[in-house]
């Protein structure tokens, strides 16, 4: 994949049917409805998917009820300063492991690299239990700290094993949640961040392009 211009790094898994999805979801389809041909004078294509394949972010109304939509979420809150963290071989990622990390005062933005960039587990149709995560101790961390946007690199923030209660925190606080990000190219520090959800009504996730540029 090509670098966008200006020093902006792709942090975007494209949509494909080989993505992994997590164990109940079907797979994205992408076919095309209509070839150019005696028939037809375009090429149009039909694409079908959940809400919440691919890089993709969480509304608060994914966990909560009654919670906003994708179409109710900040603009300033998807577009600013963000920070982005390397959790090293941490699986399970509690408040002492994201205290560790050395995360500067004033973060309004988190994204977290963790072990399934290394072991590329976005590149691999079989989903994997044993992705790095939040528990509901992170998750209050993330909270405490003021942070509203927390990104990770697998298709949930919160670890398999964990308790729902690792998303309902972090969702009625209103932390916009963006999963499946490829972290793989960007340094640990500062960058700027752009992250923009397909935007429809009465939406509880949708598909995002994610970009970041060293700040």
């Amino acid at each position: 994949m090509t670098l966008p211009s200006d020093g902006w790094i792709d942090l975007t898994h494209p949509l494909h049917r080989d993505l992994p999805t997590w164990e109940d979801s079907e797979p994205v389809s992408i076919a095309p409805y209509c070839e150019i041909g005696p028939d037809s004078p375009v090429r149009v294509s039909e694409l079908r998917m959940g809400s919440h394949n691919g890089t993709h972010l969480d509304a608060p109304s994914h966990f909560v009820a009654g919670g906003a939509m994708v179409e109710d979420l900040p603009l300033e809150v998807l577009m600013g300063e963000a920070w982005i963290a390397d959790c090293g071989d941490e699986a399970l990622l509690t408040d002492s492991v994201l205290e560790s990390l050395a995360v500067p005062d004033g973060t309004l933005r988190l994204l977290l690299r963790t072990t399934s960039t290394r072991r590329r587990l976005m590149h691999t149709s079989r989903f994997e239990r044993t992705y790095a995560g939040l528990d509901e101790t992170g998750a209050r961390w993330v909270v405490d700290r003021g942070i509203r946007l927390l990104g990770i690199d697998y298709l949930s923030v919160q670890a398999y094993q964990a308790s729902d209660e690792t998303h309902r925190t972090l969702l009625s606080a209103g932390v916009v949640l963006v999963e499946g990000l490829d972290l793989s190219r960007p340094a640990v520090g500062r960058h700027d961040l752009v992250c923009l959800p397909l935007l429809g009504r009465d939406l509880d996730g949708a598909p995002v392009r994610a970009l970041a540029r060293p700040a």
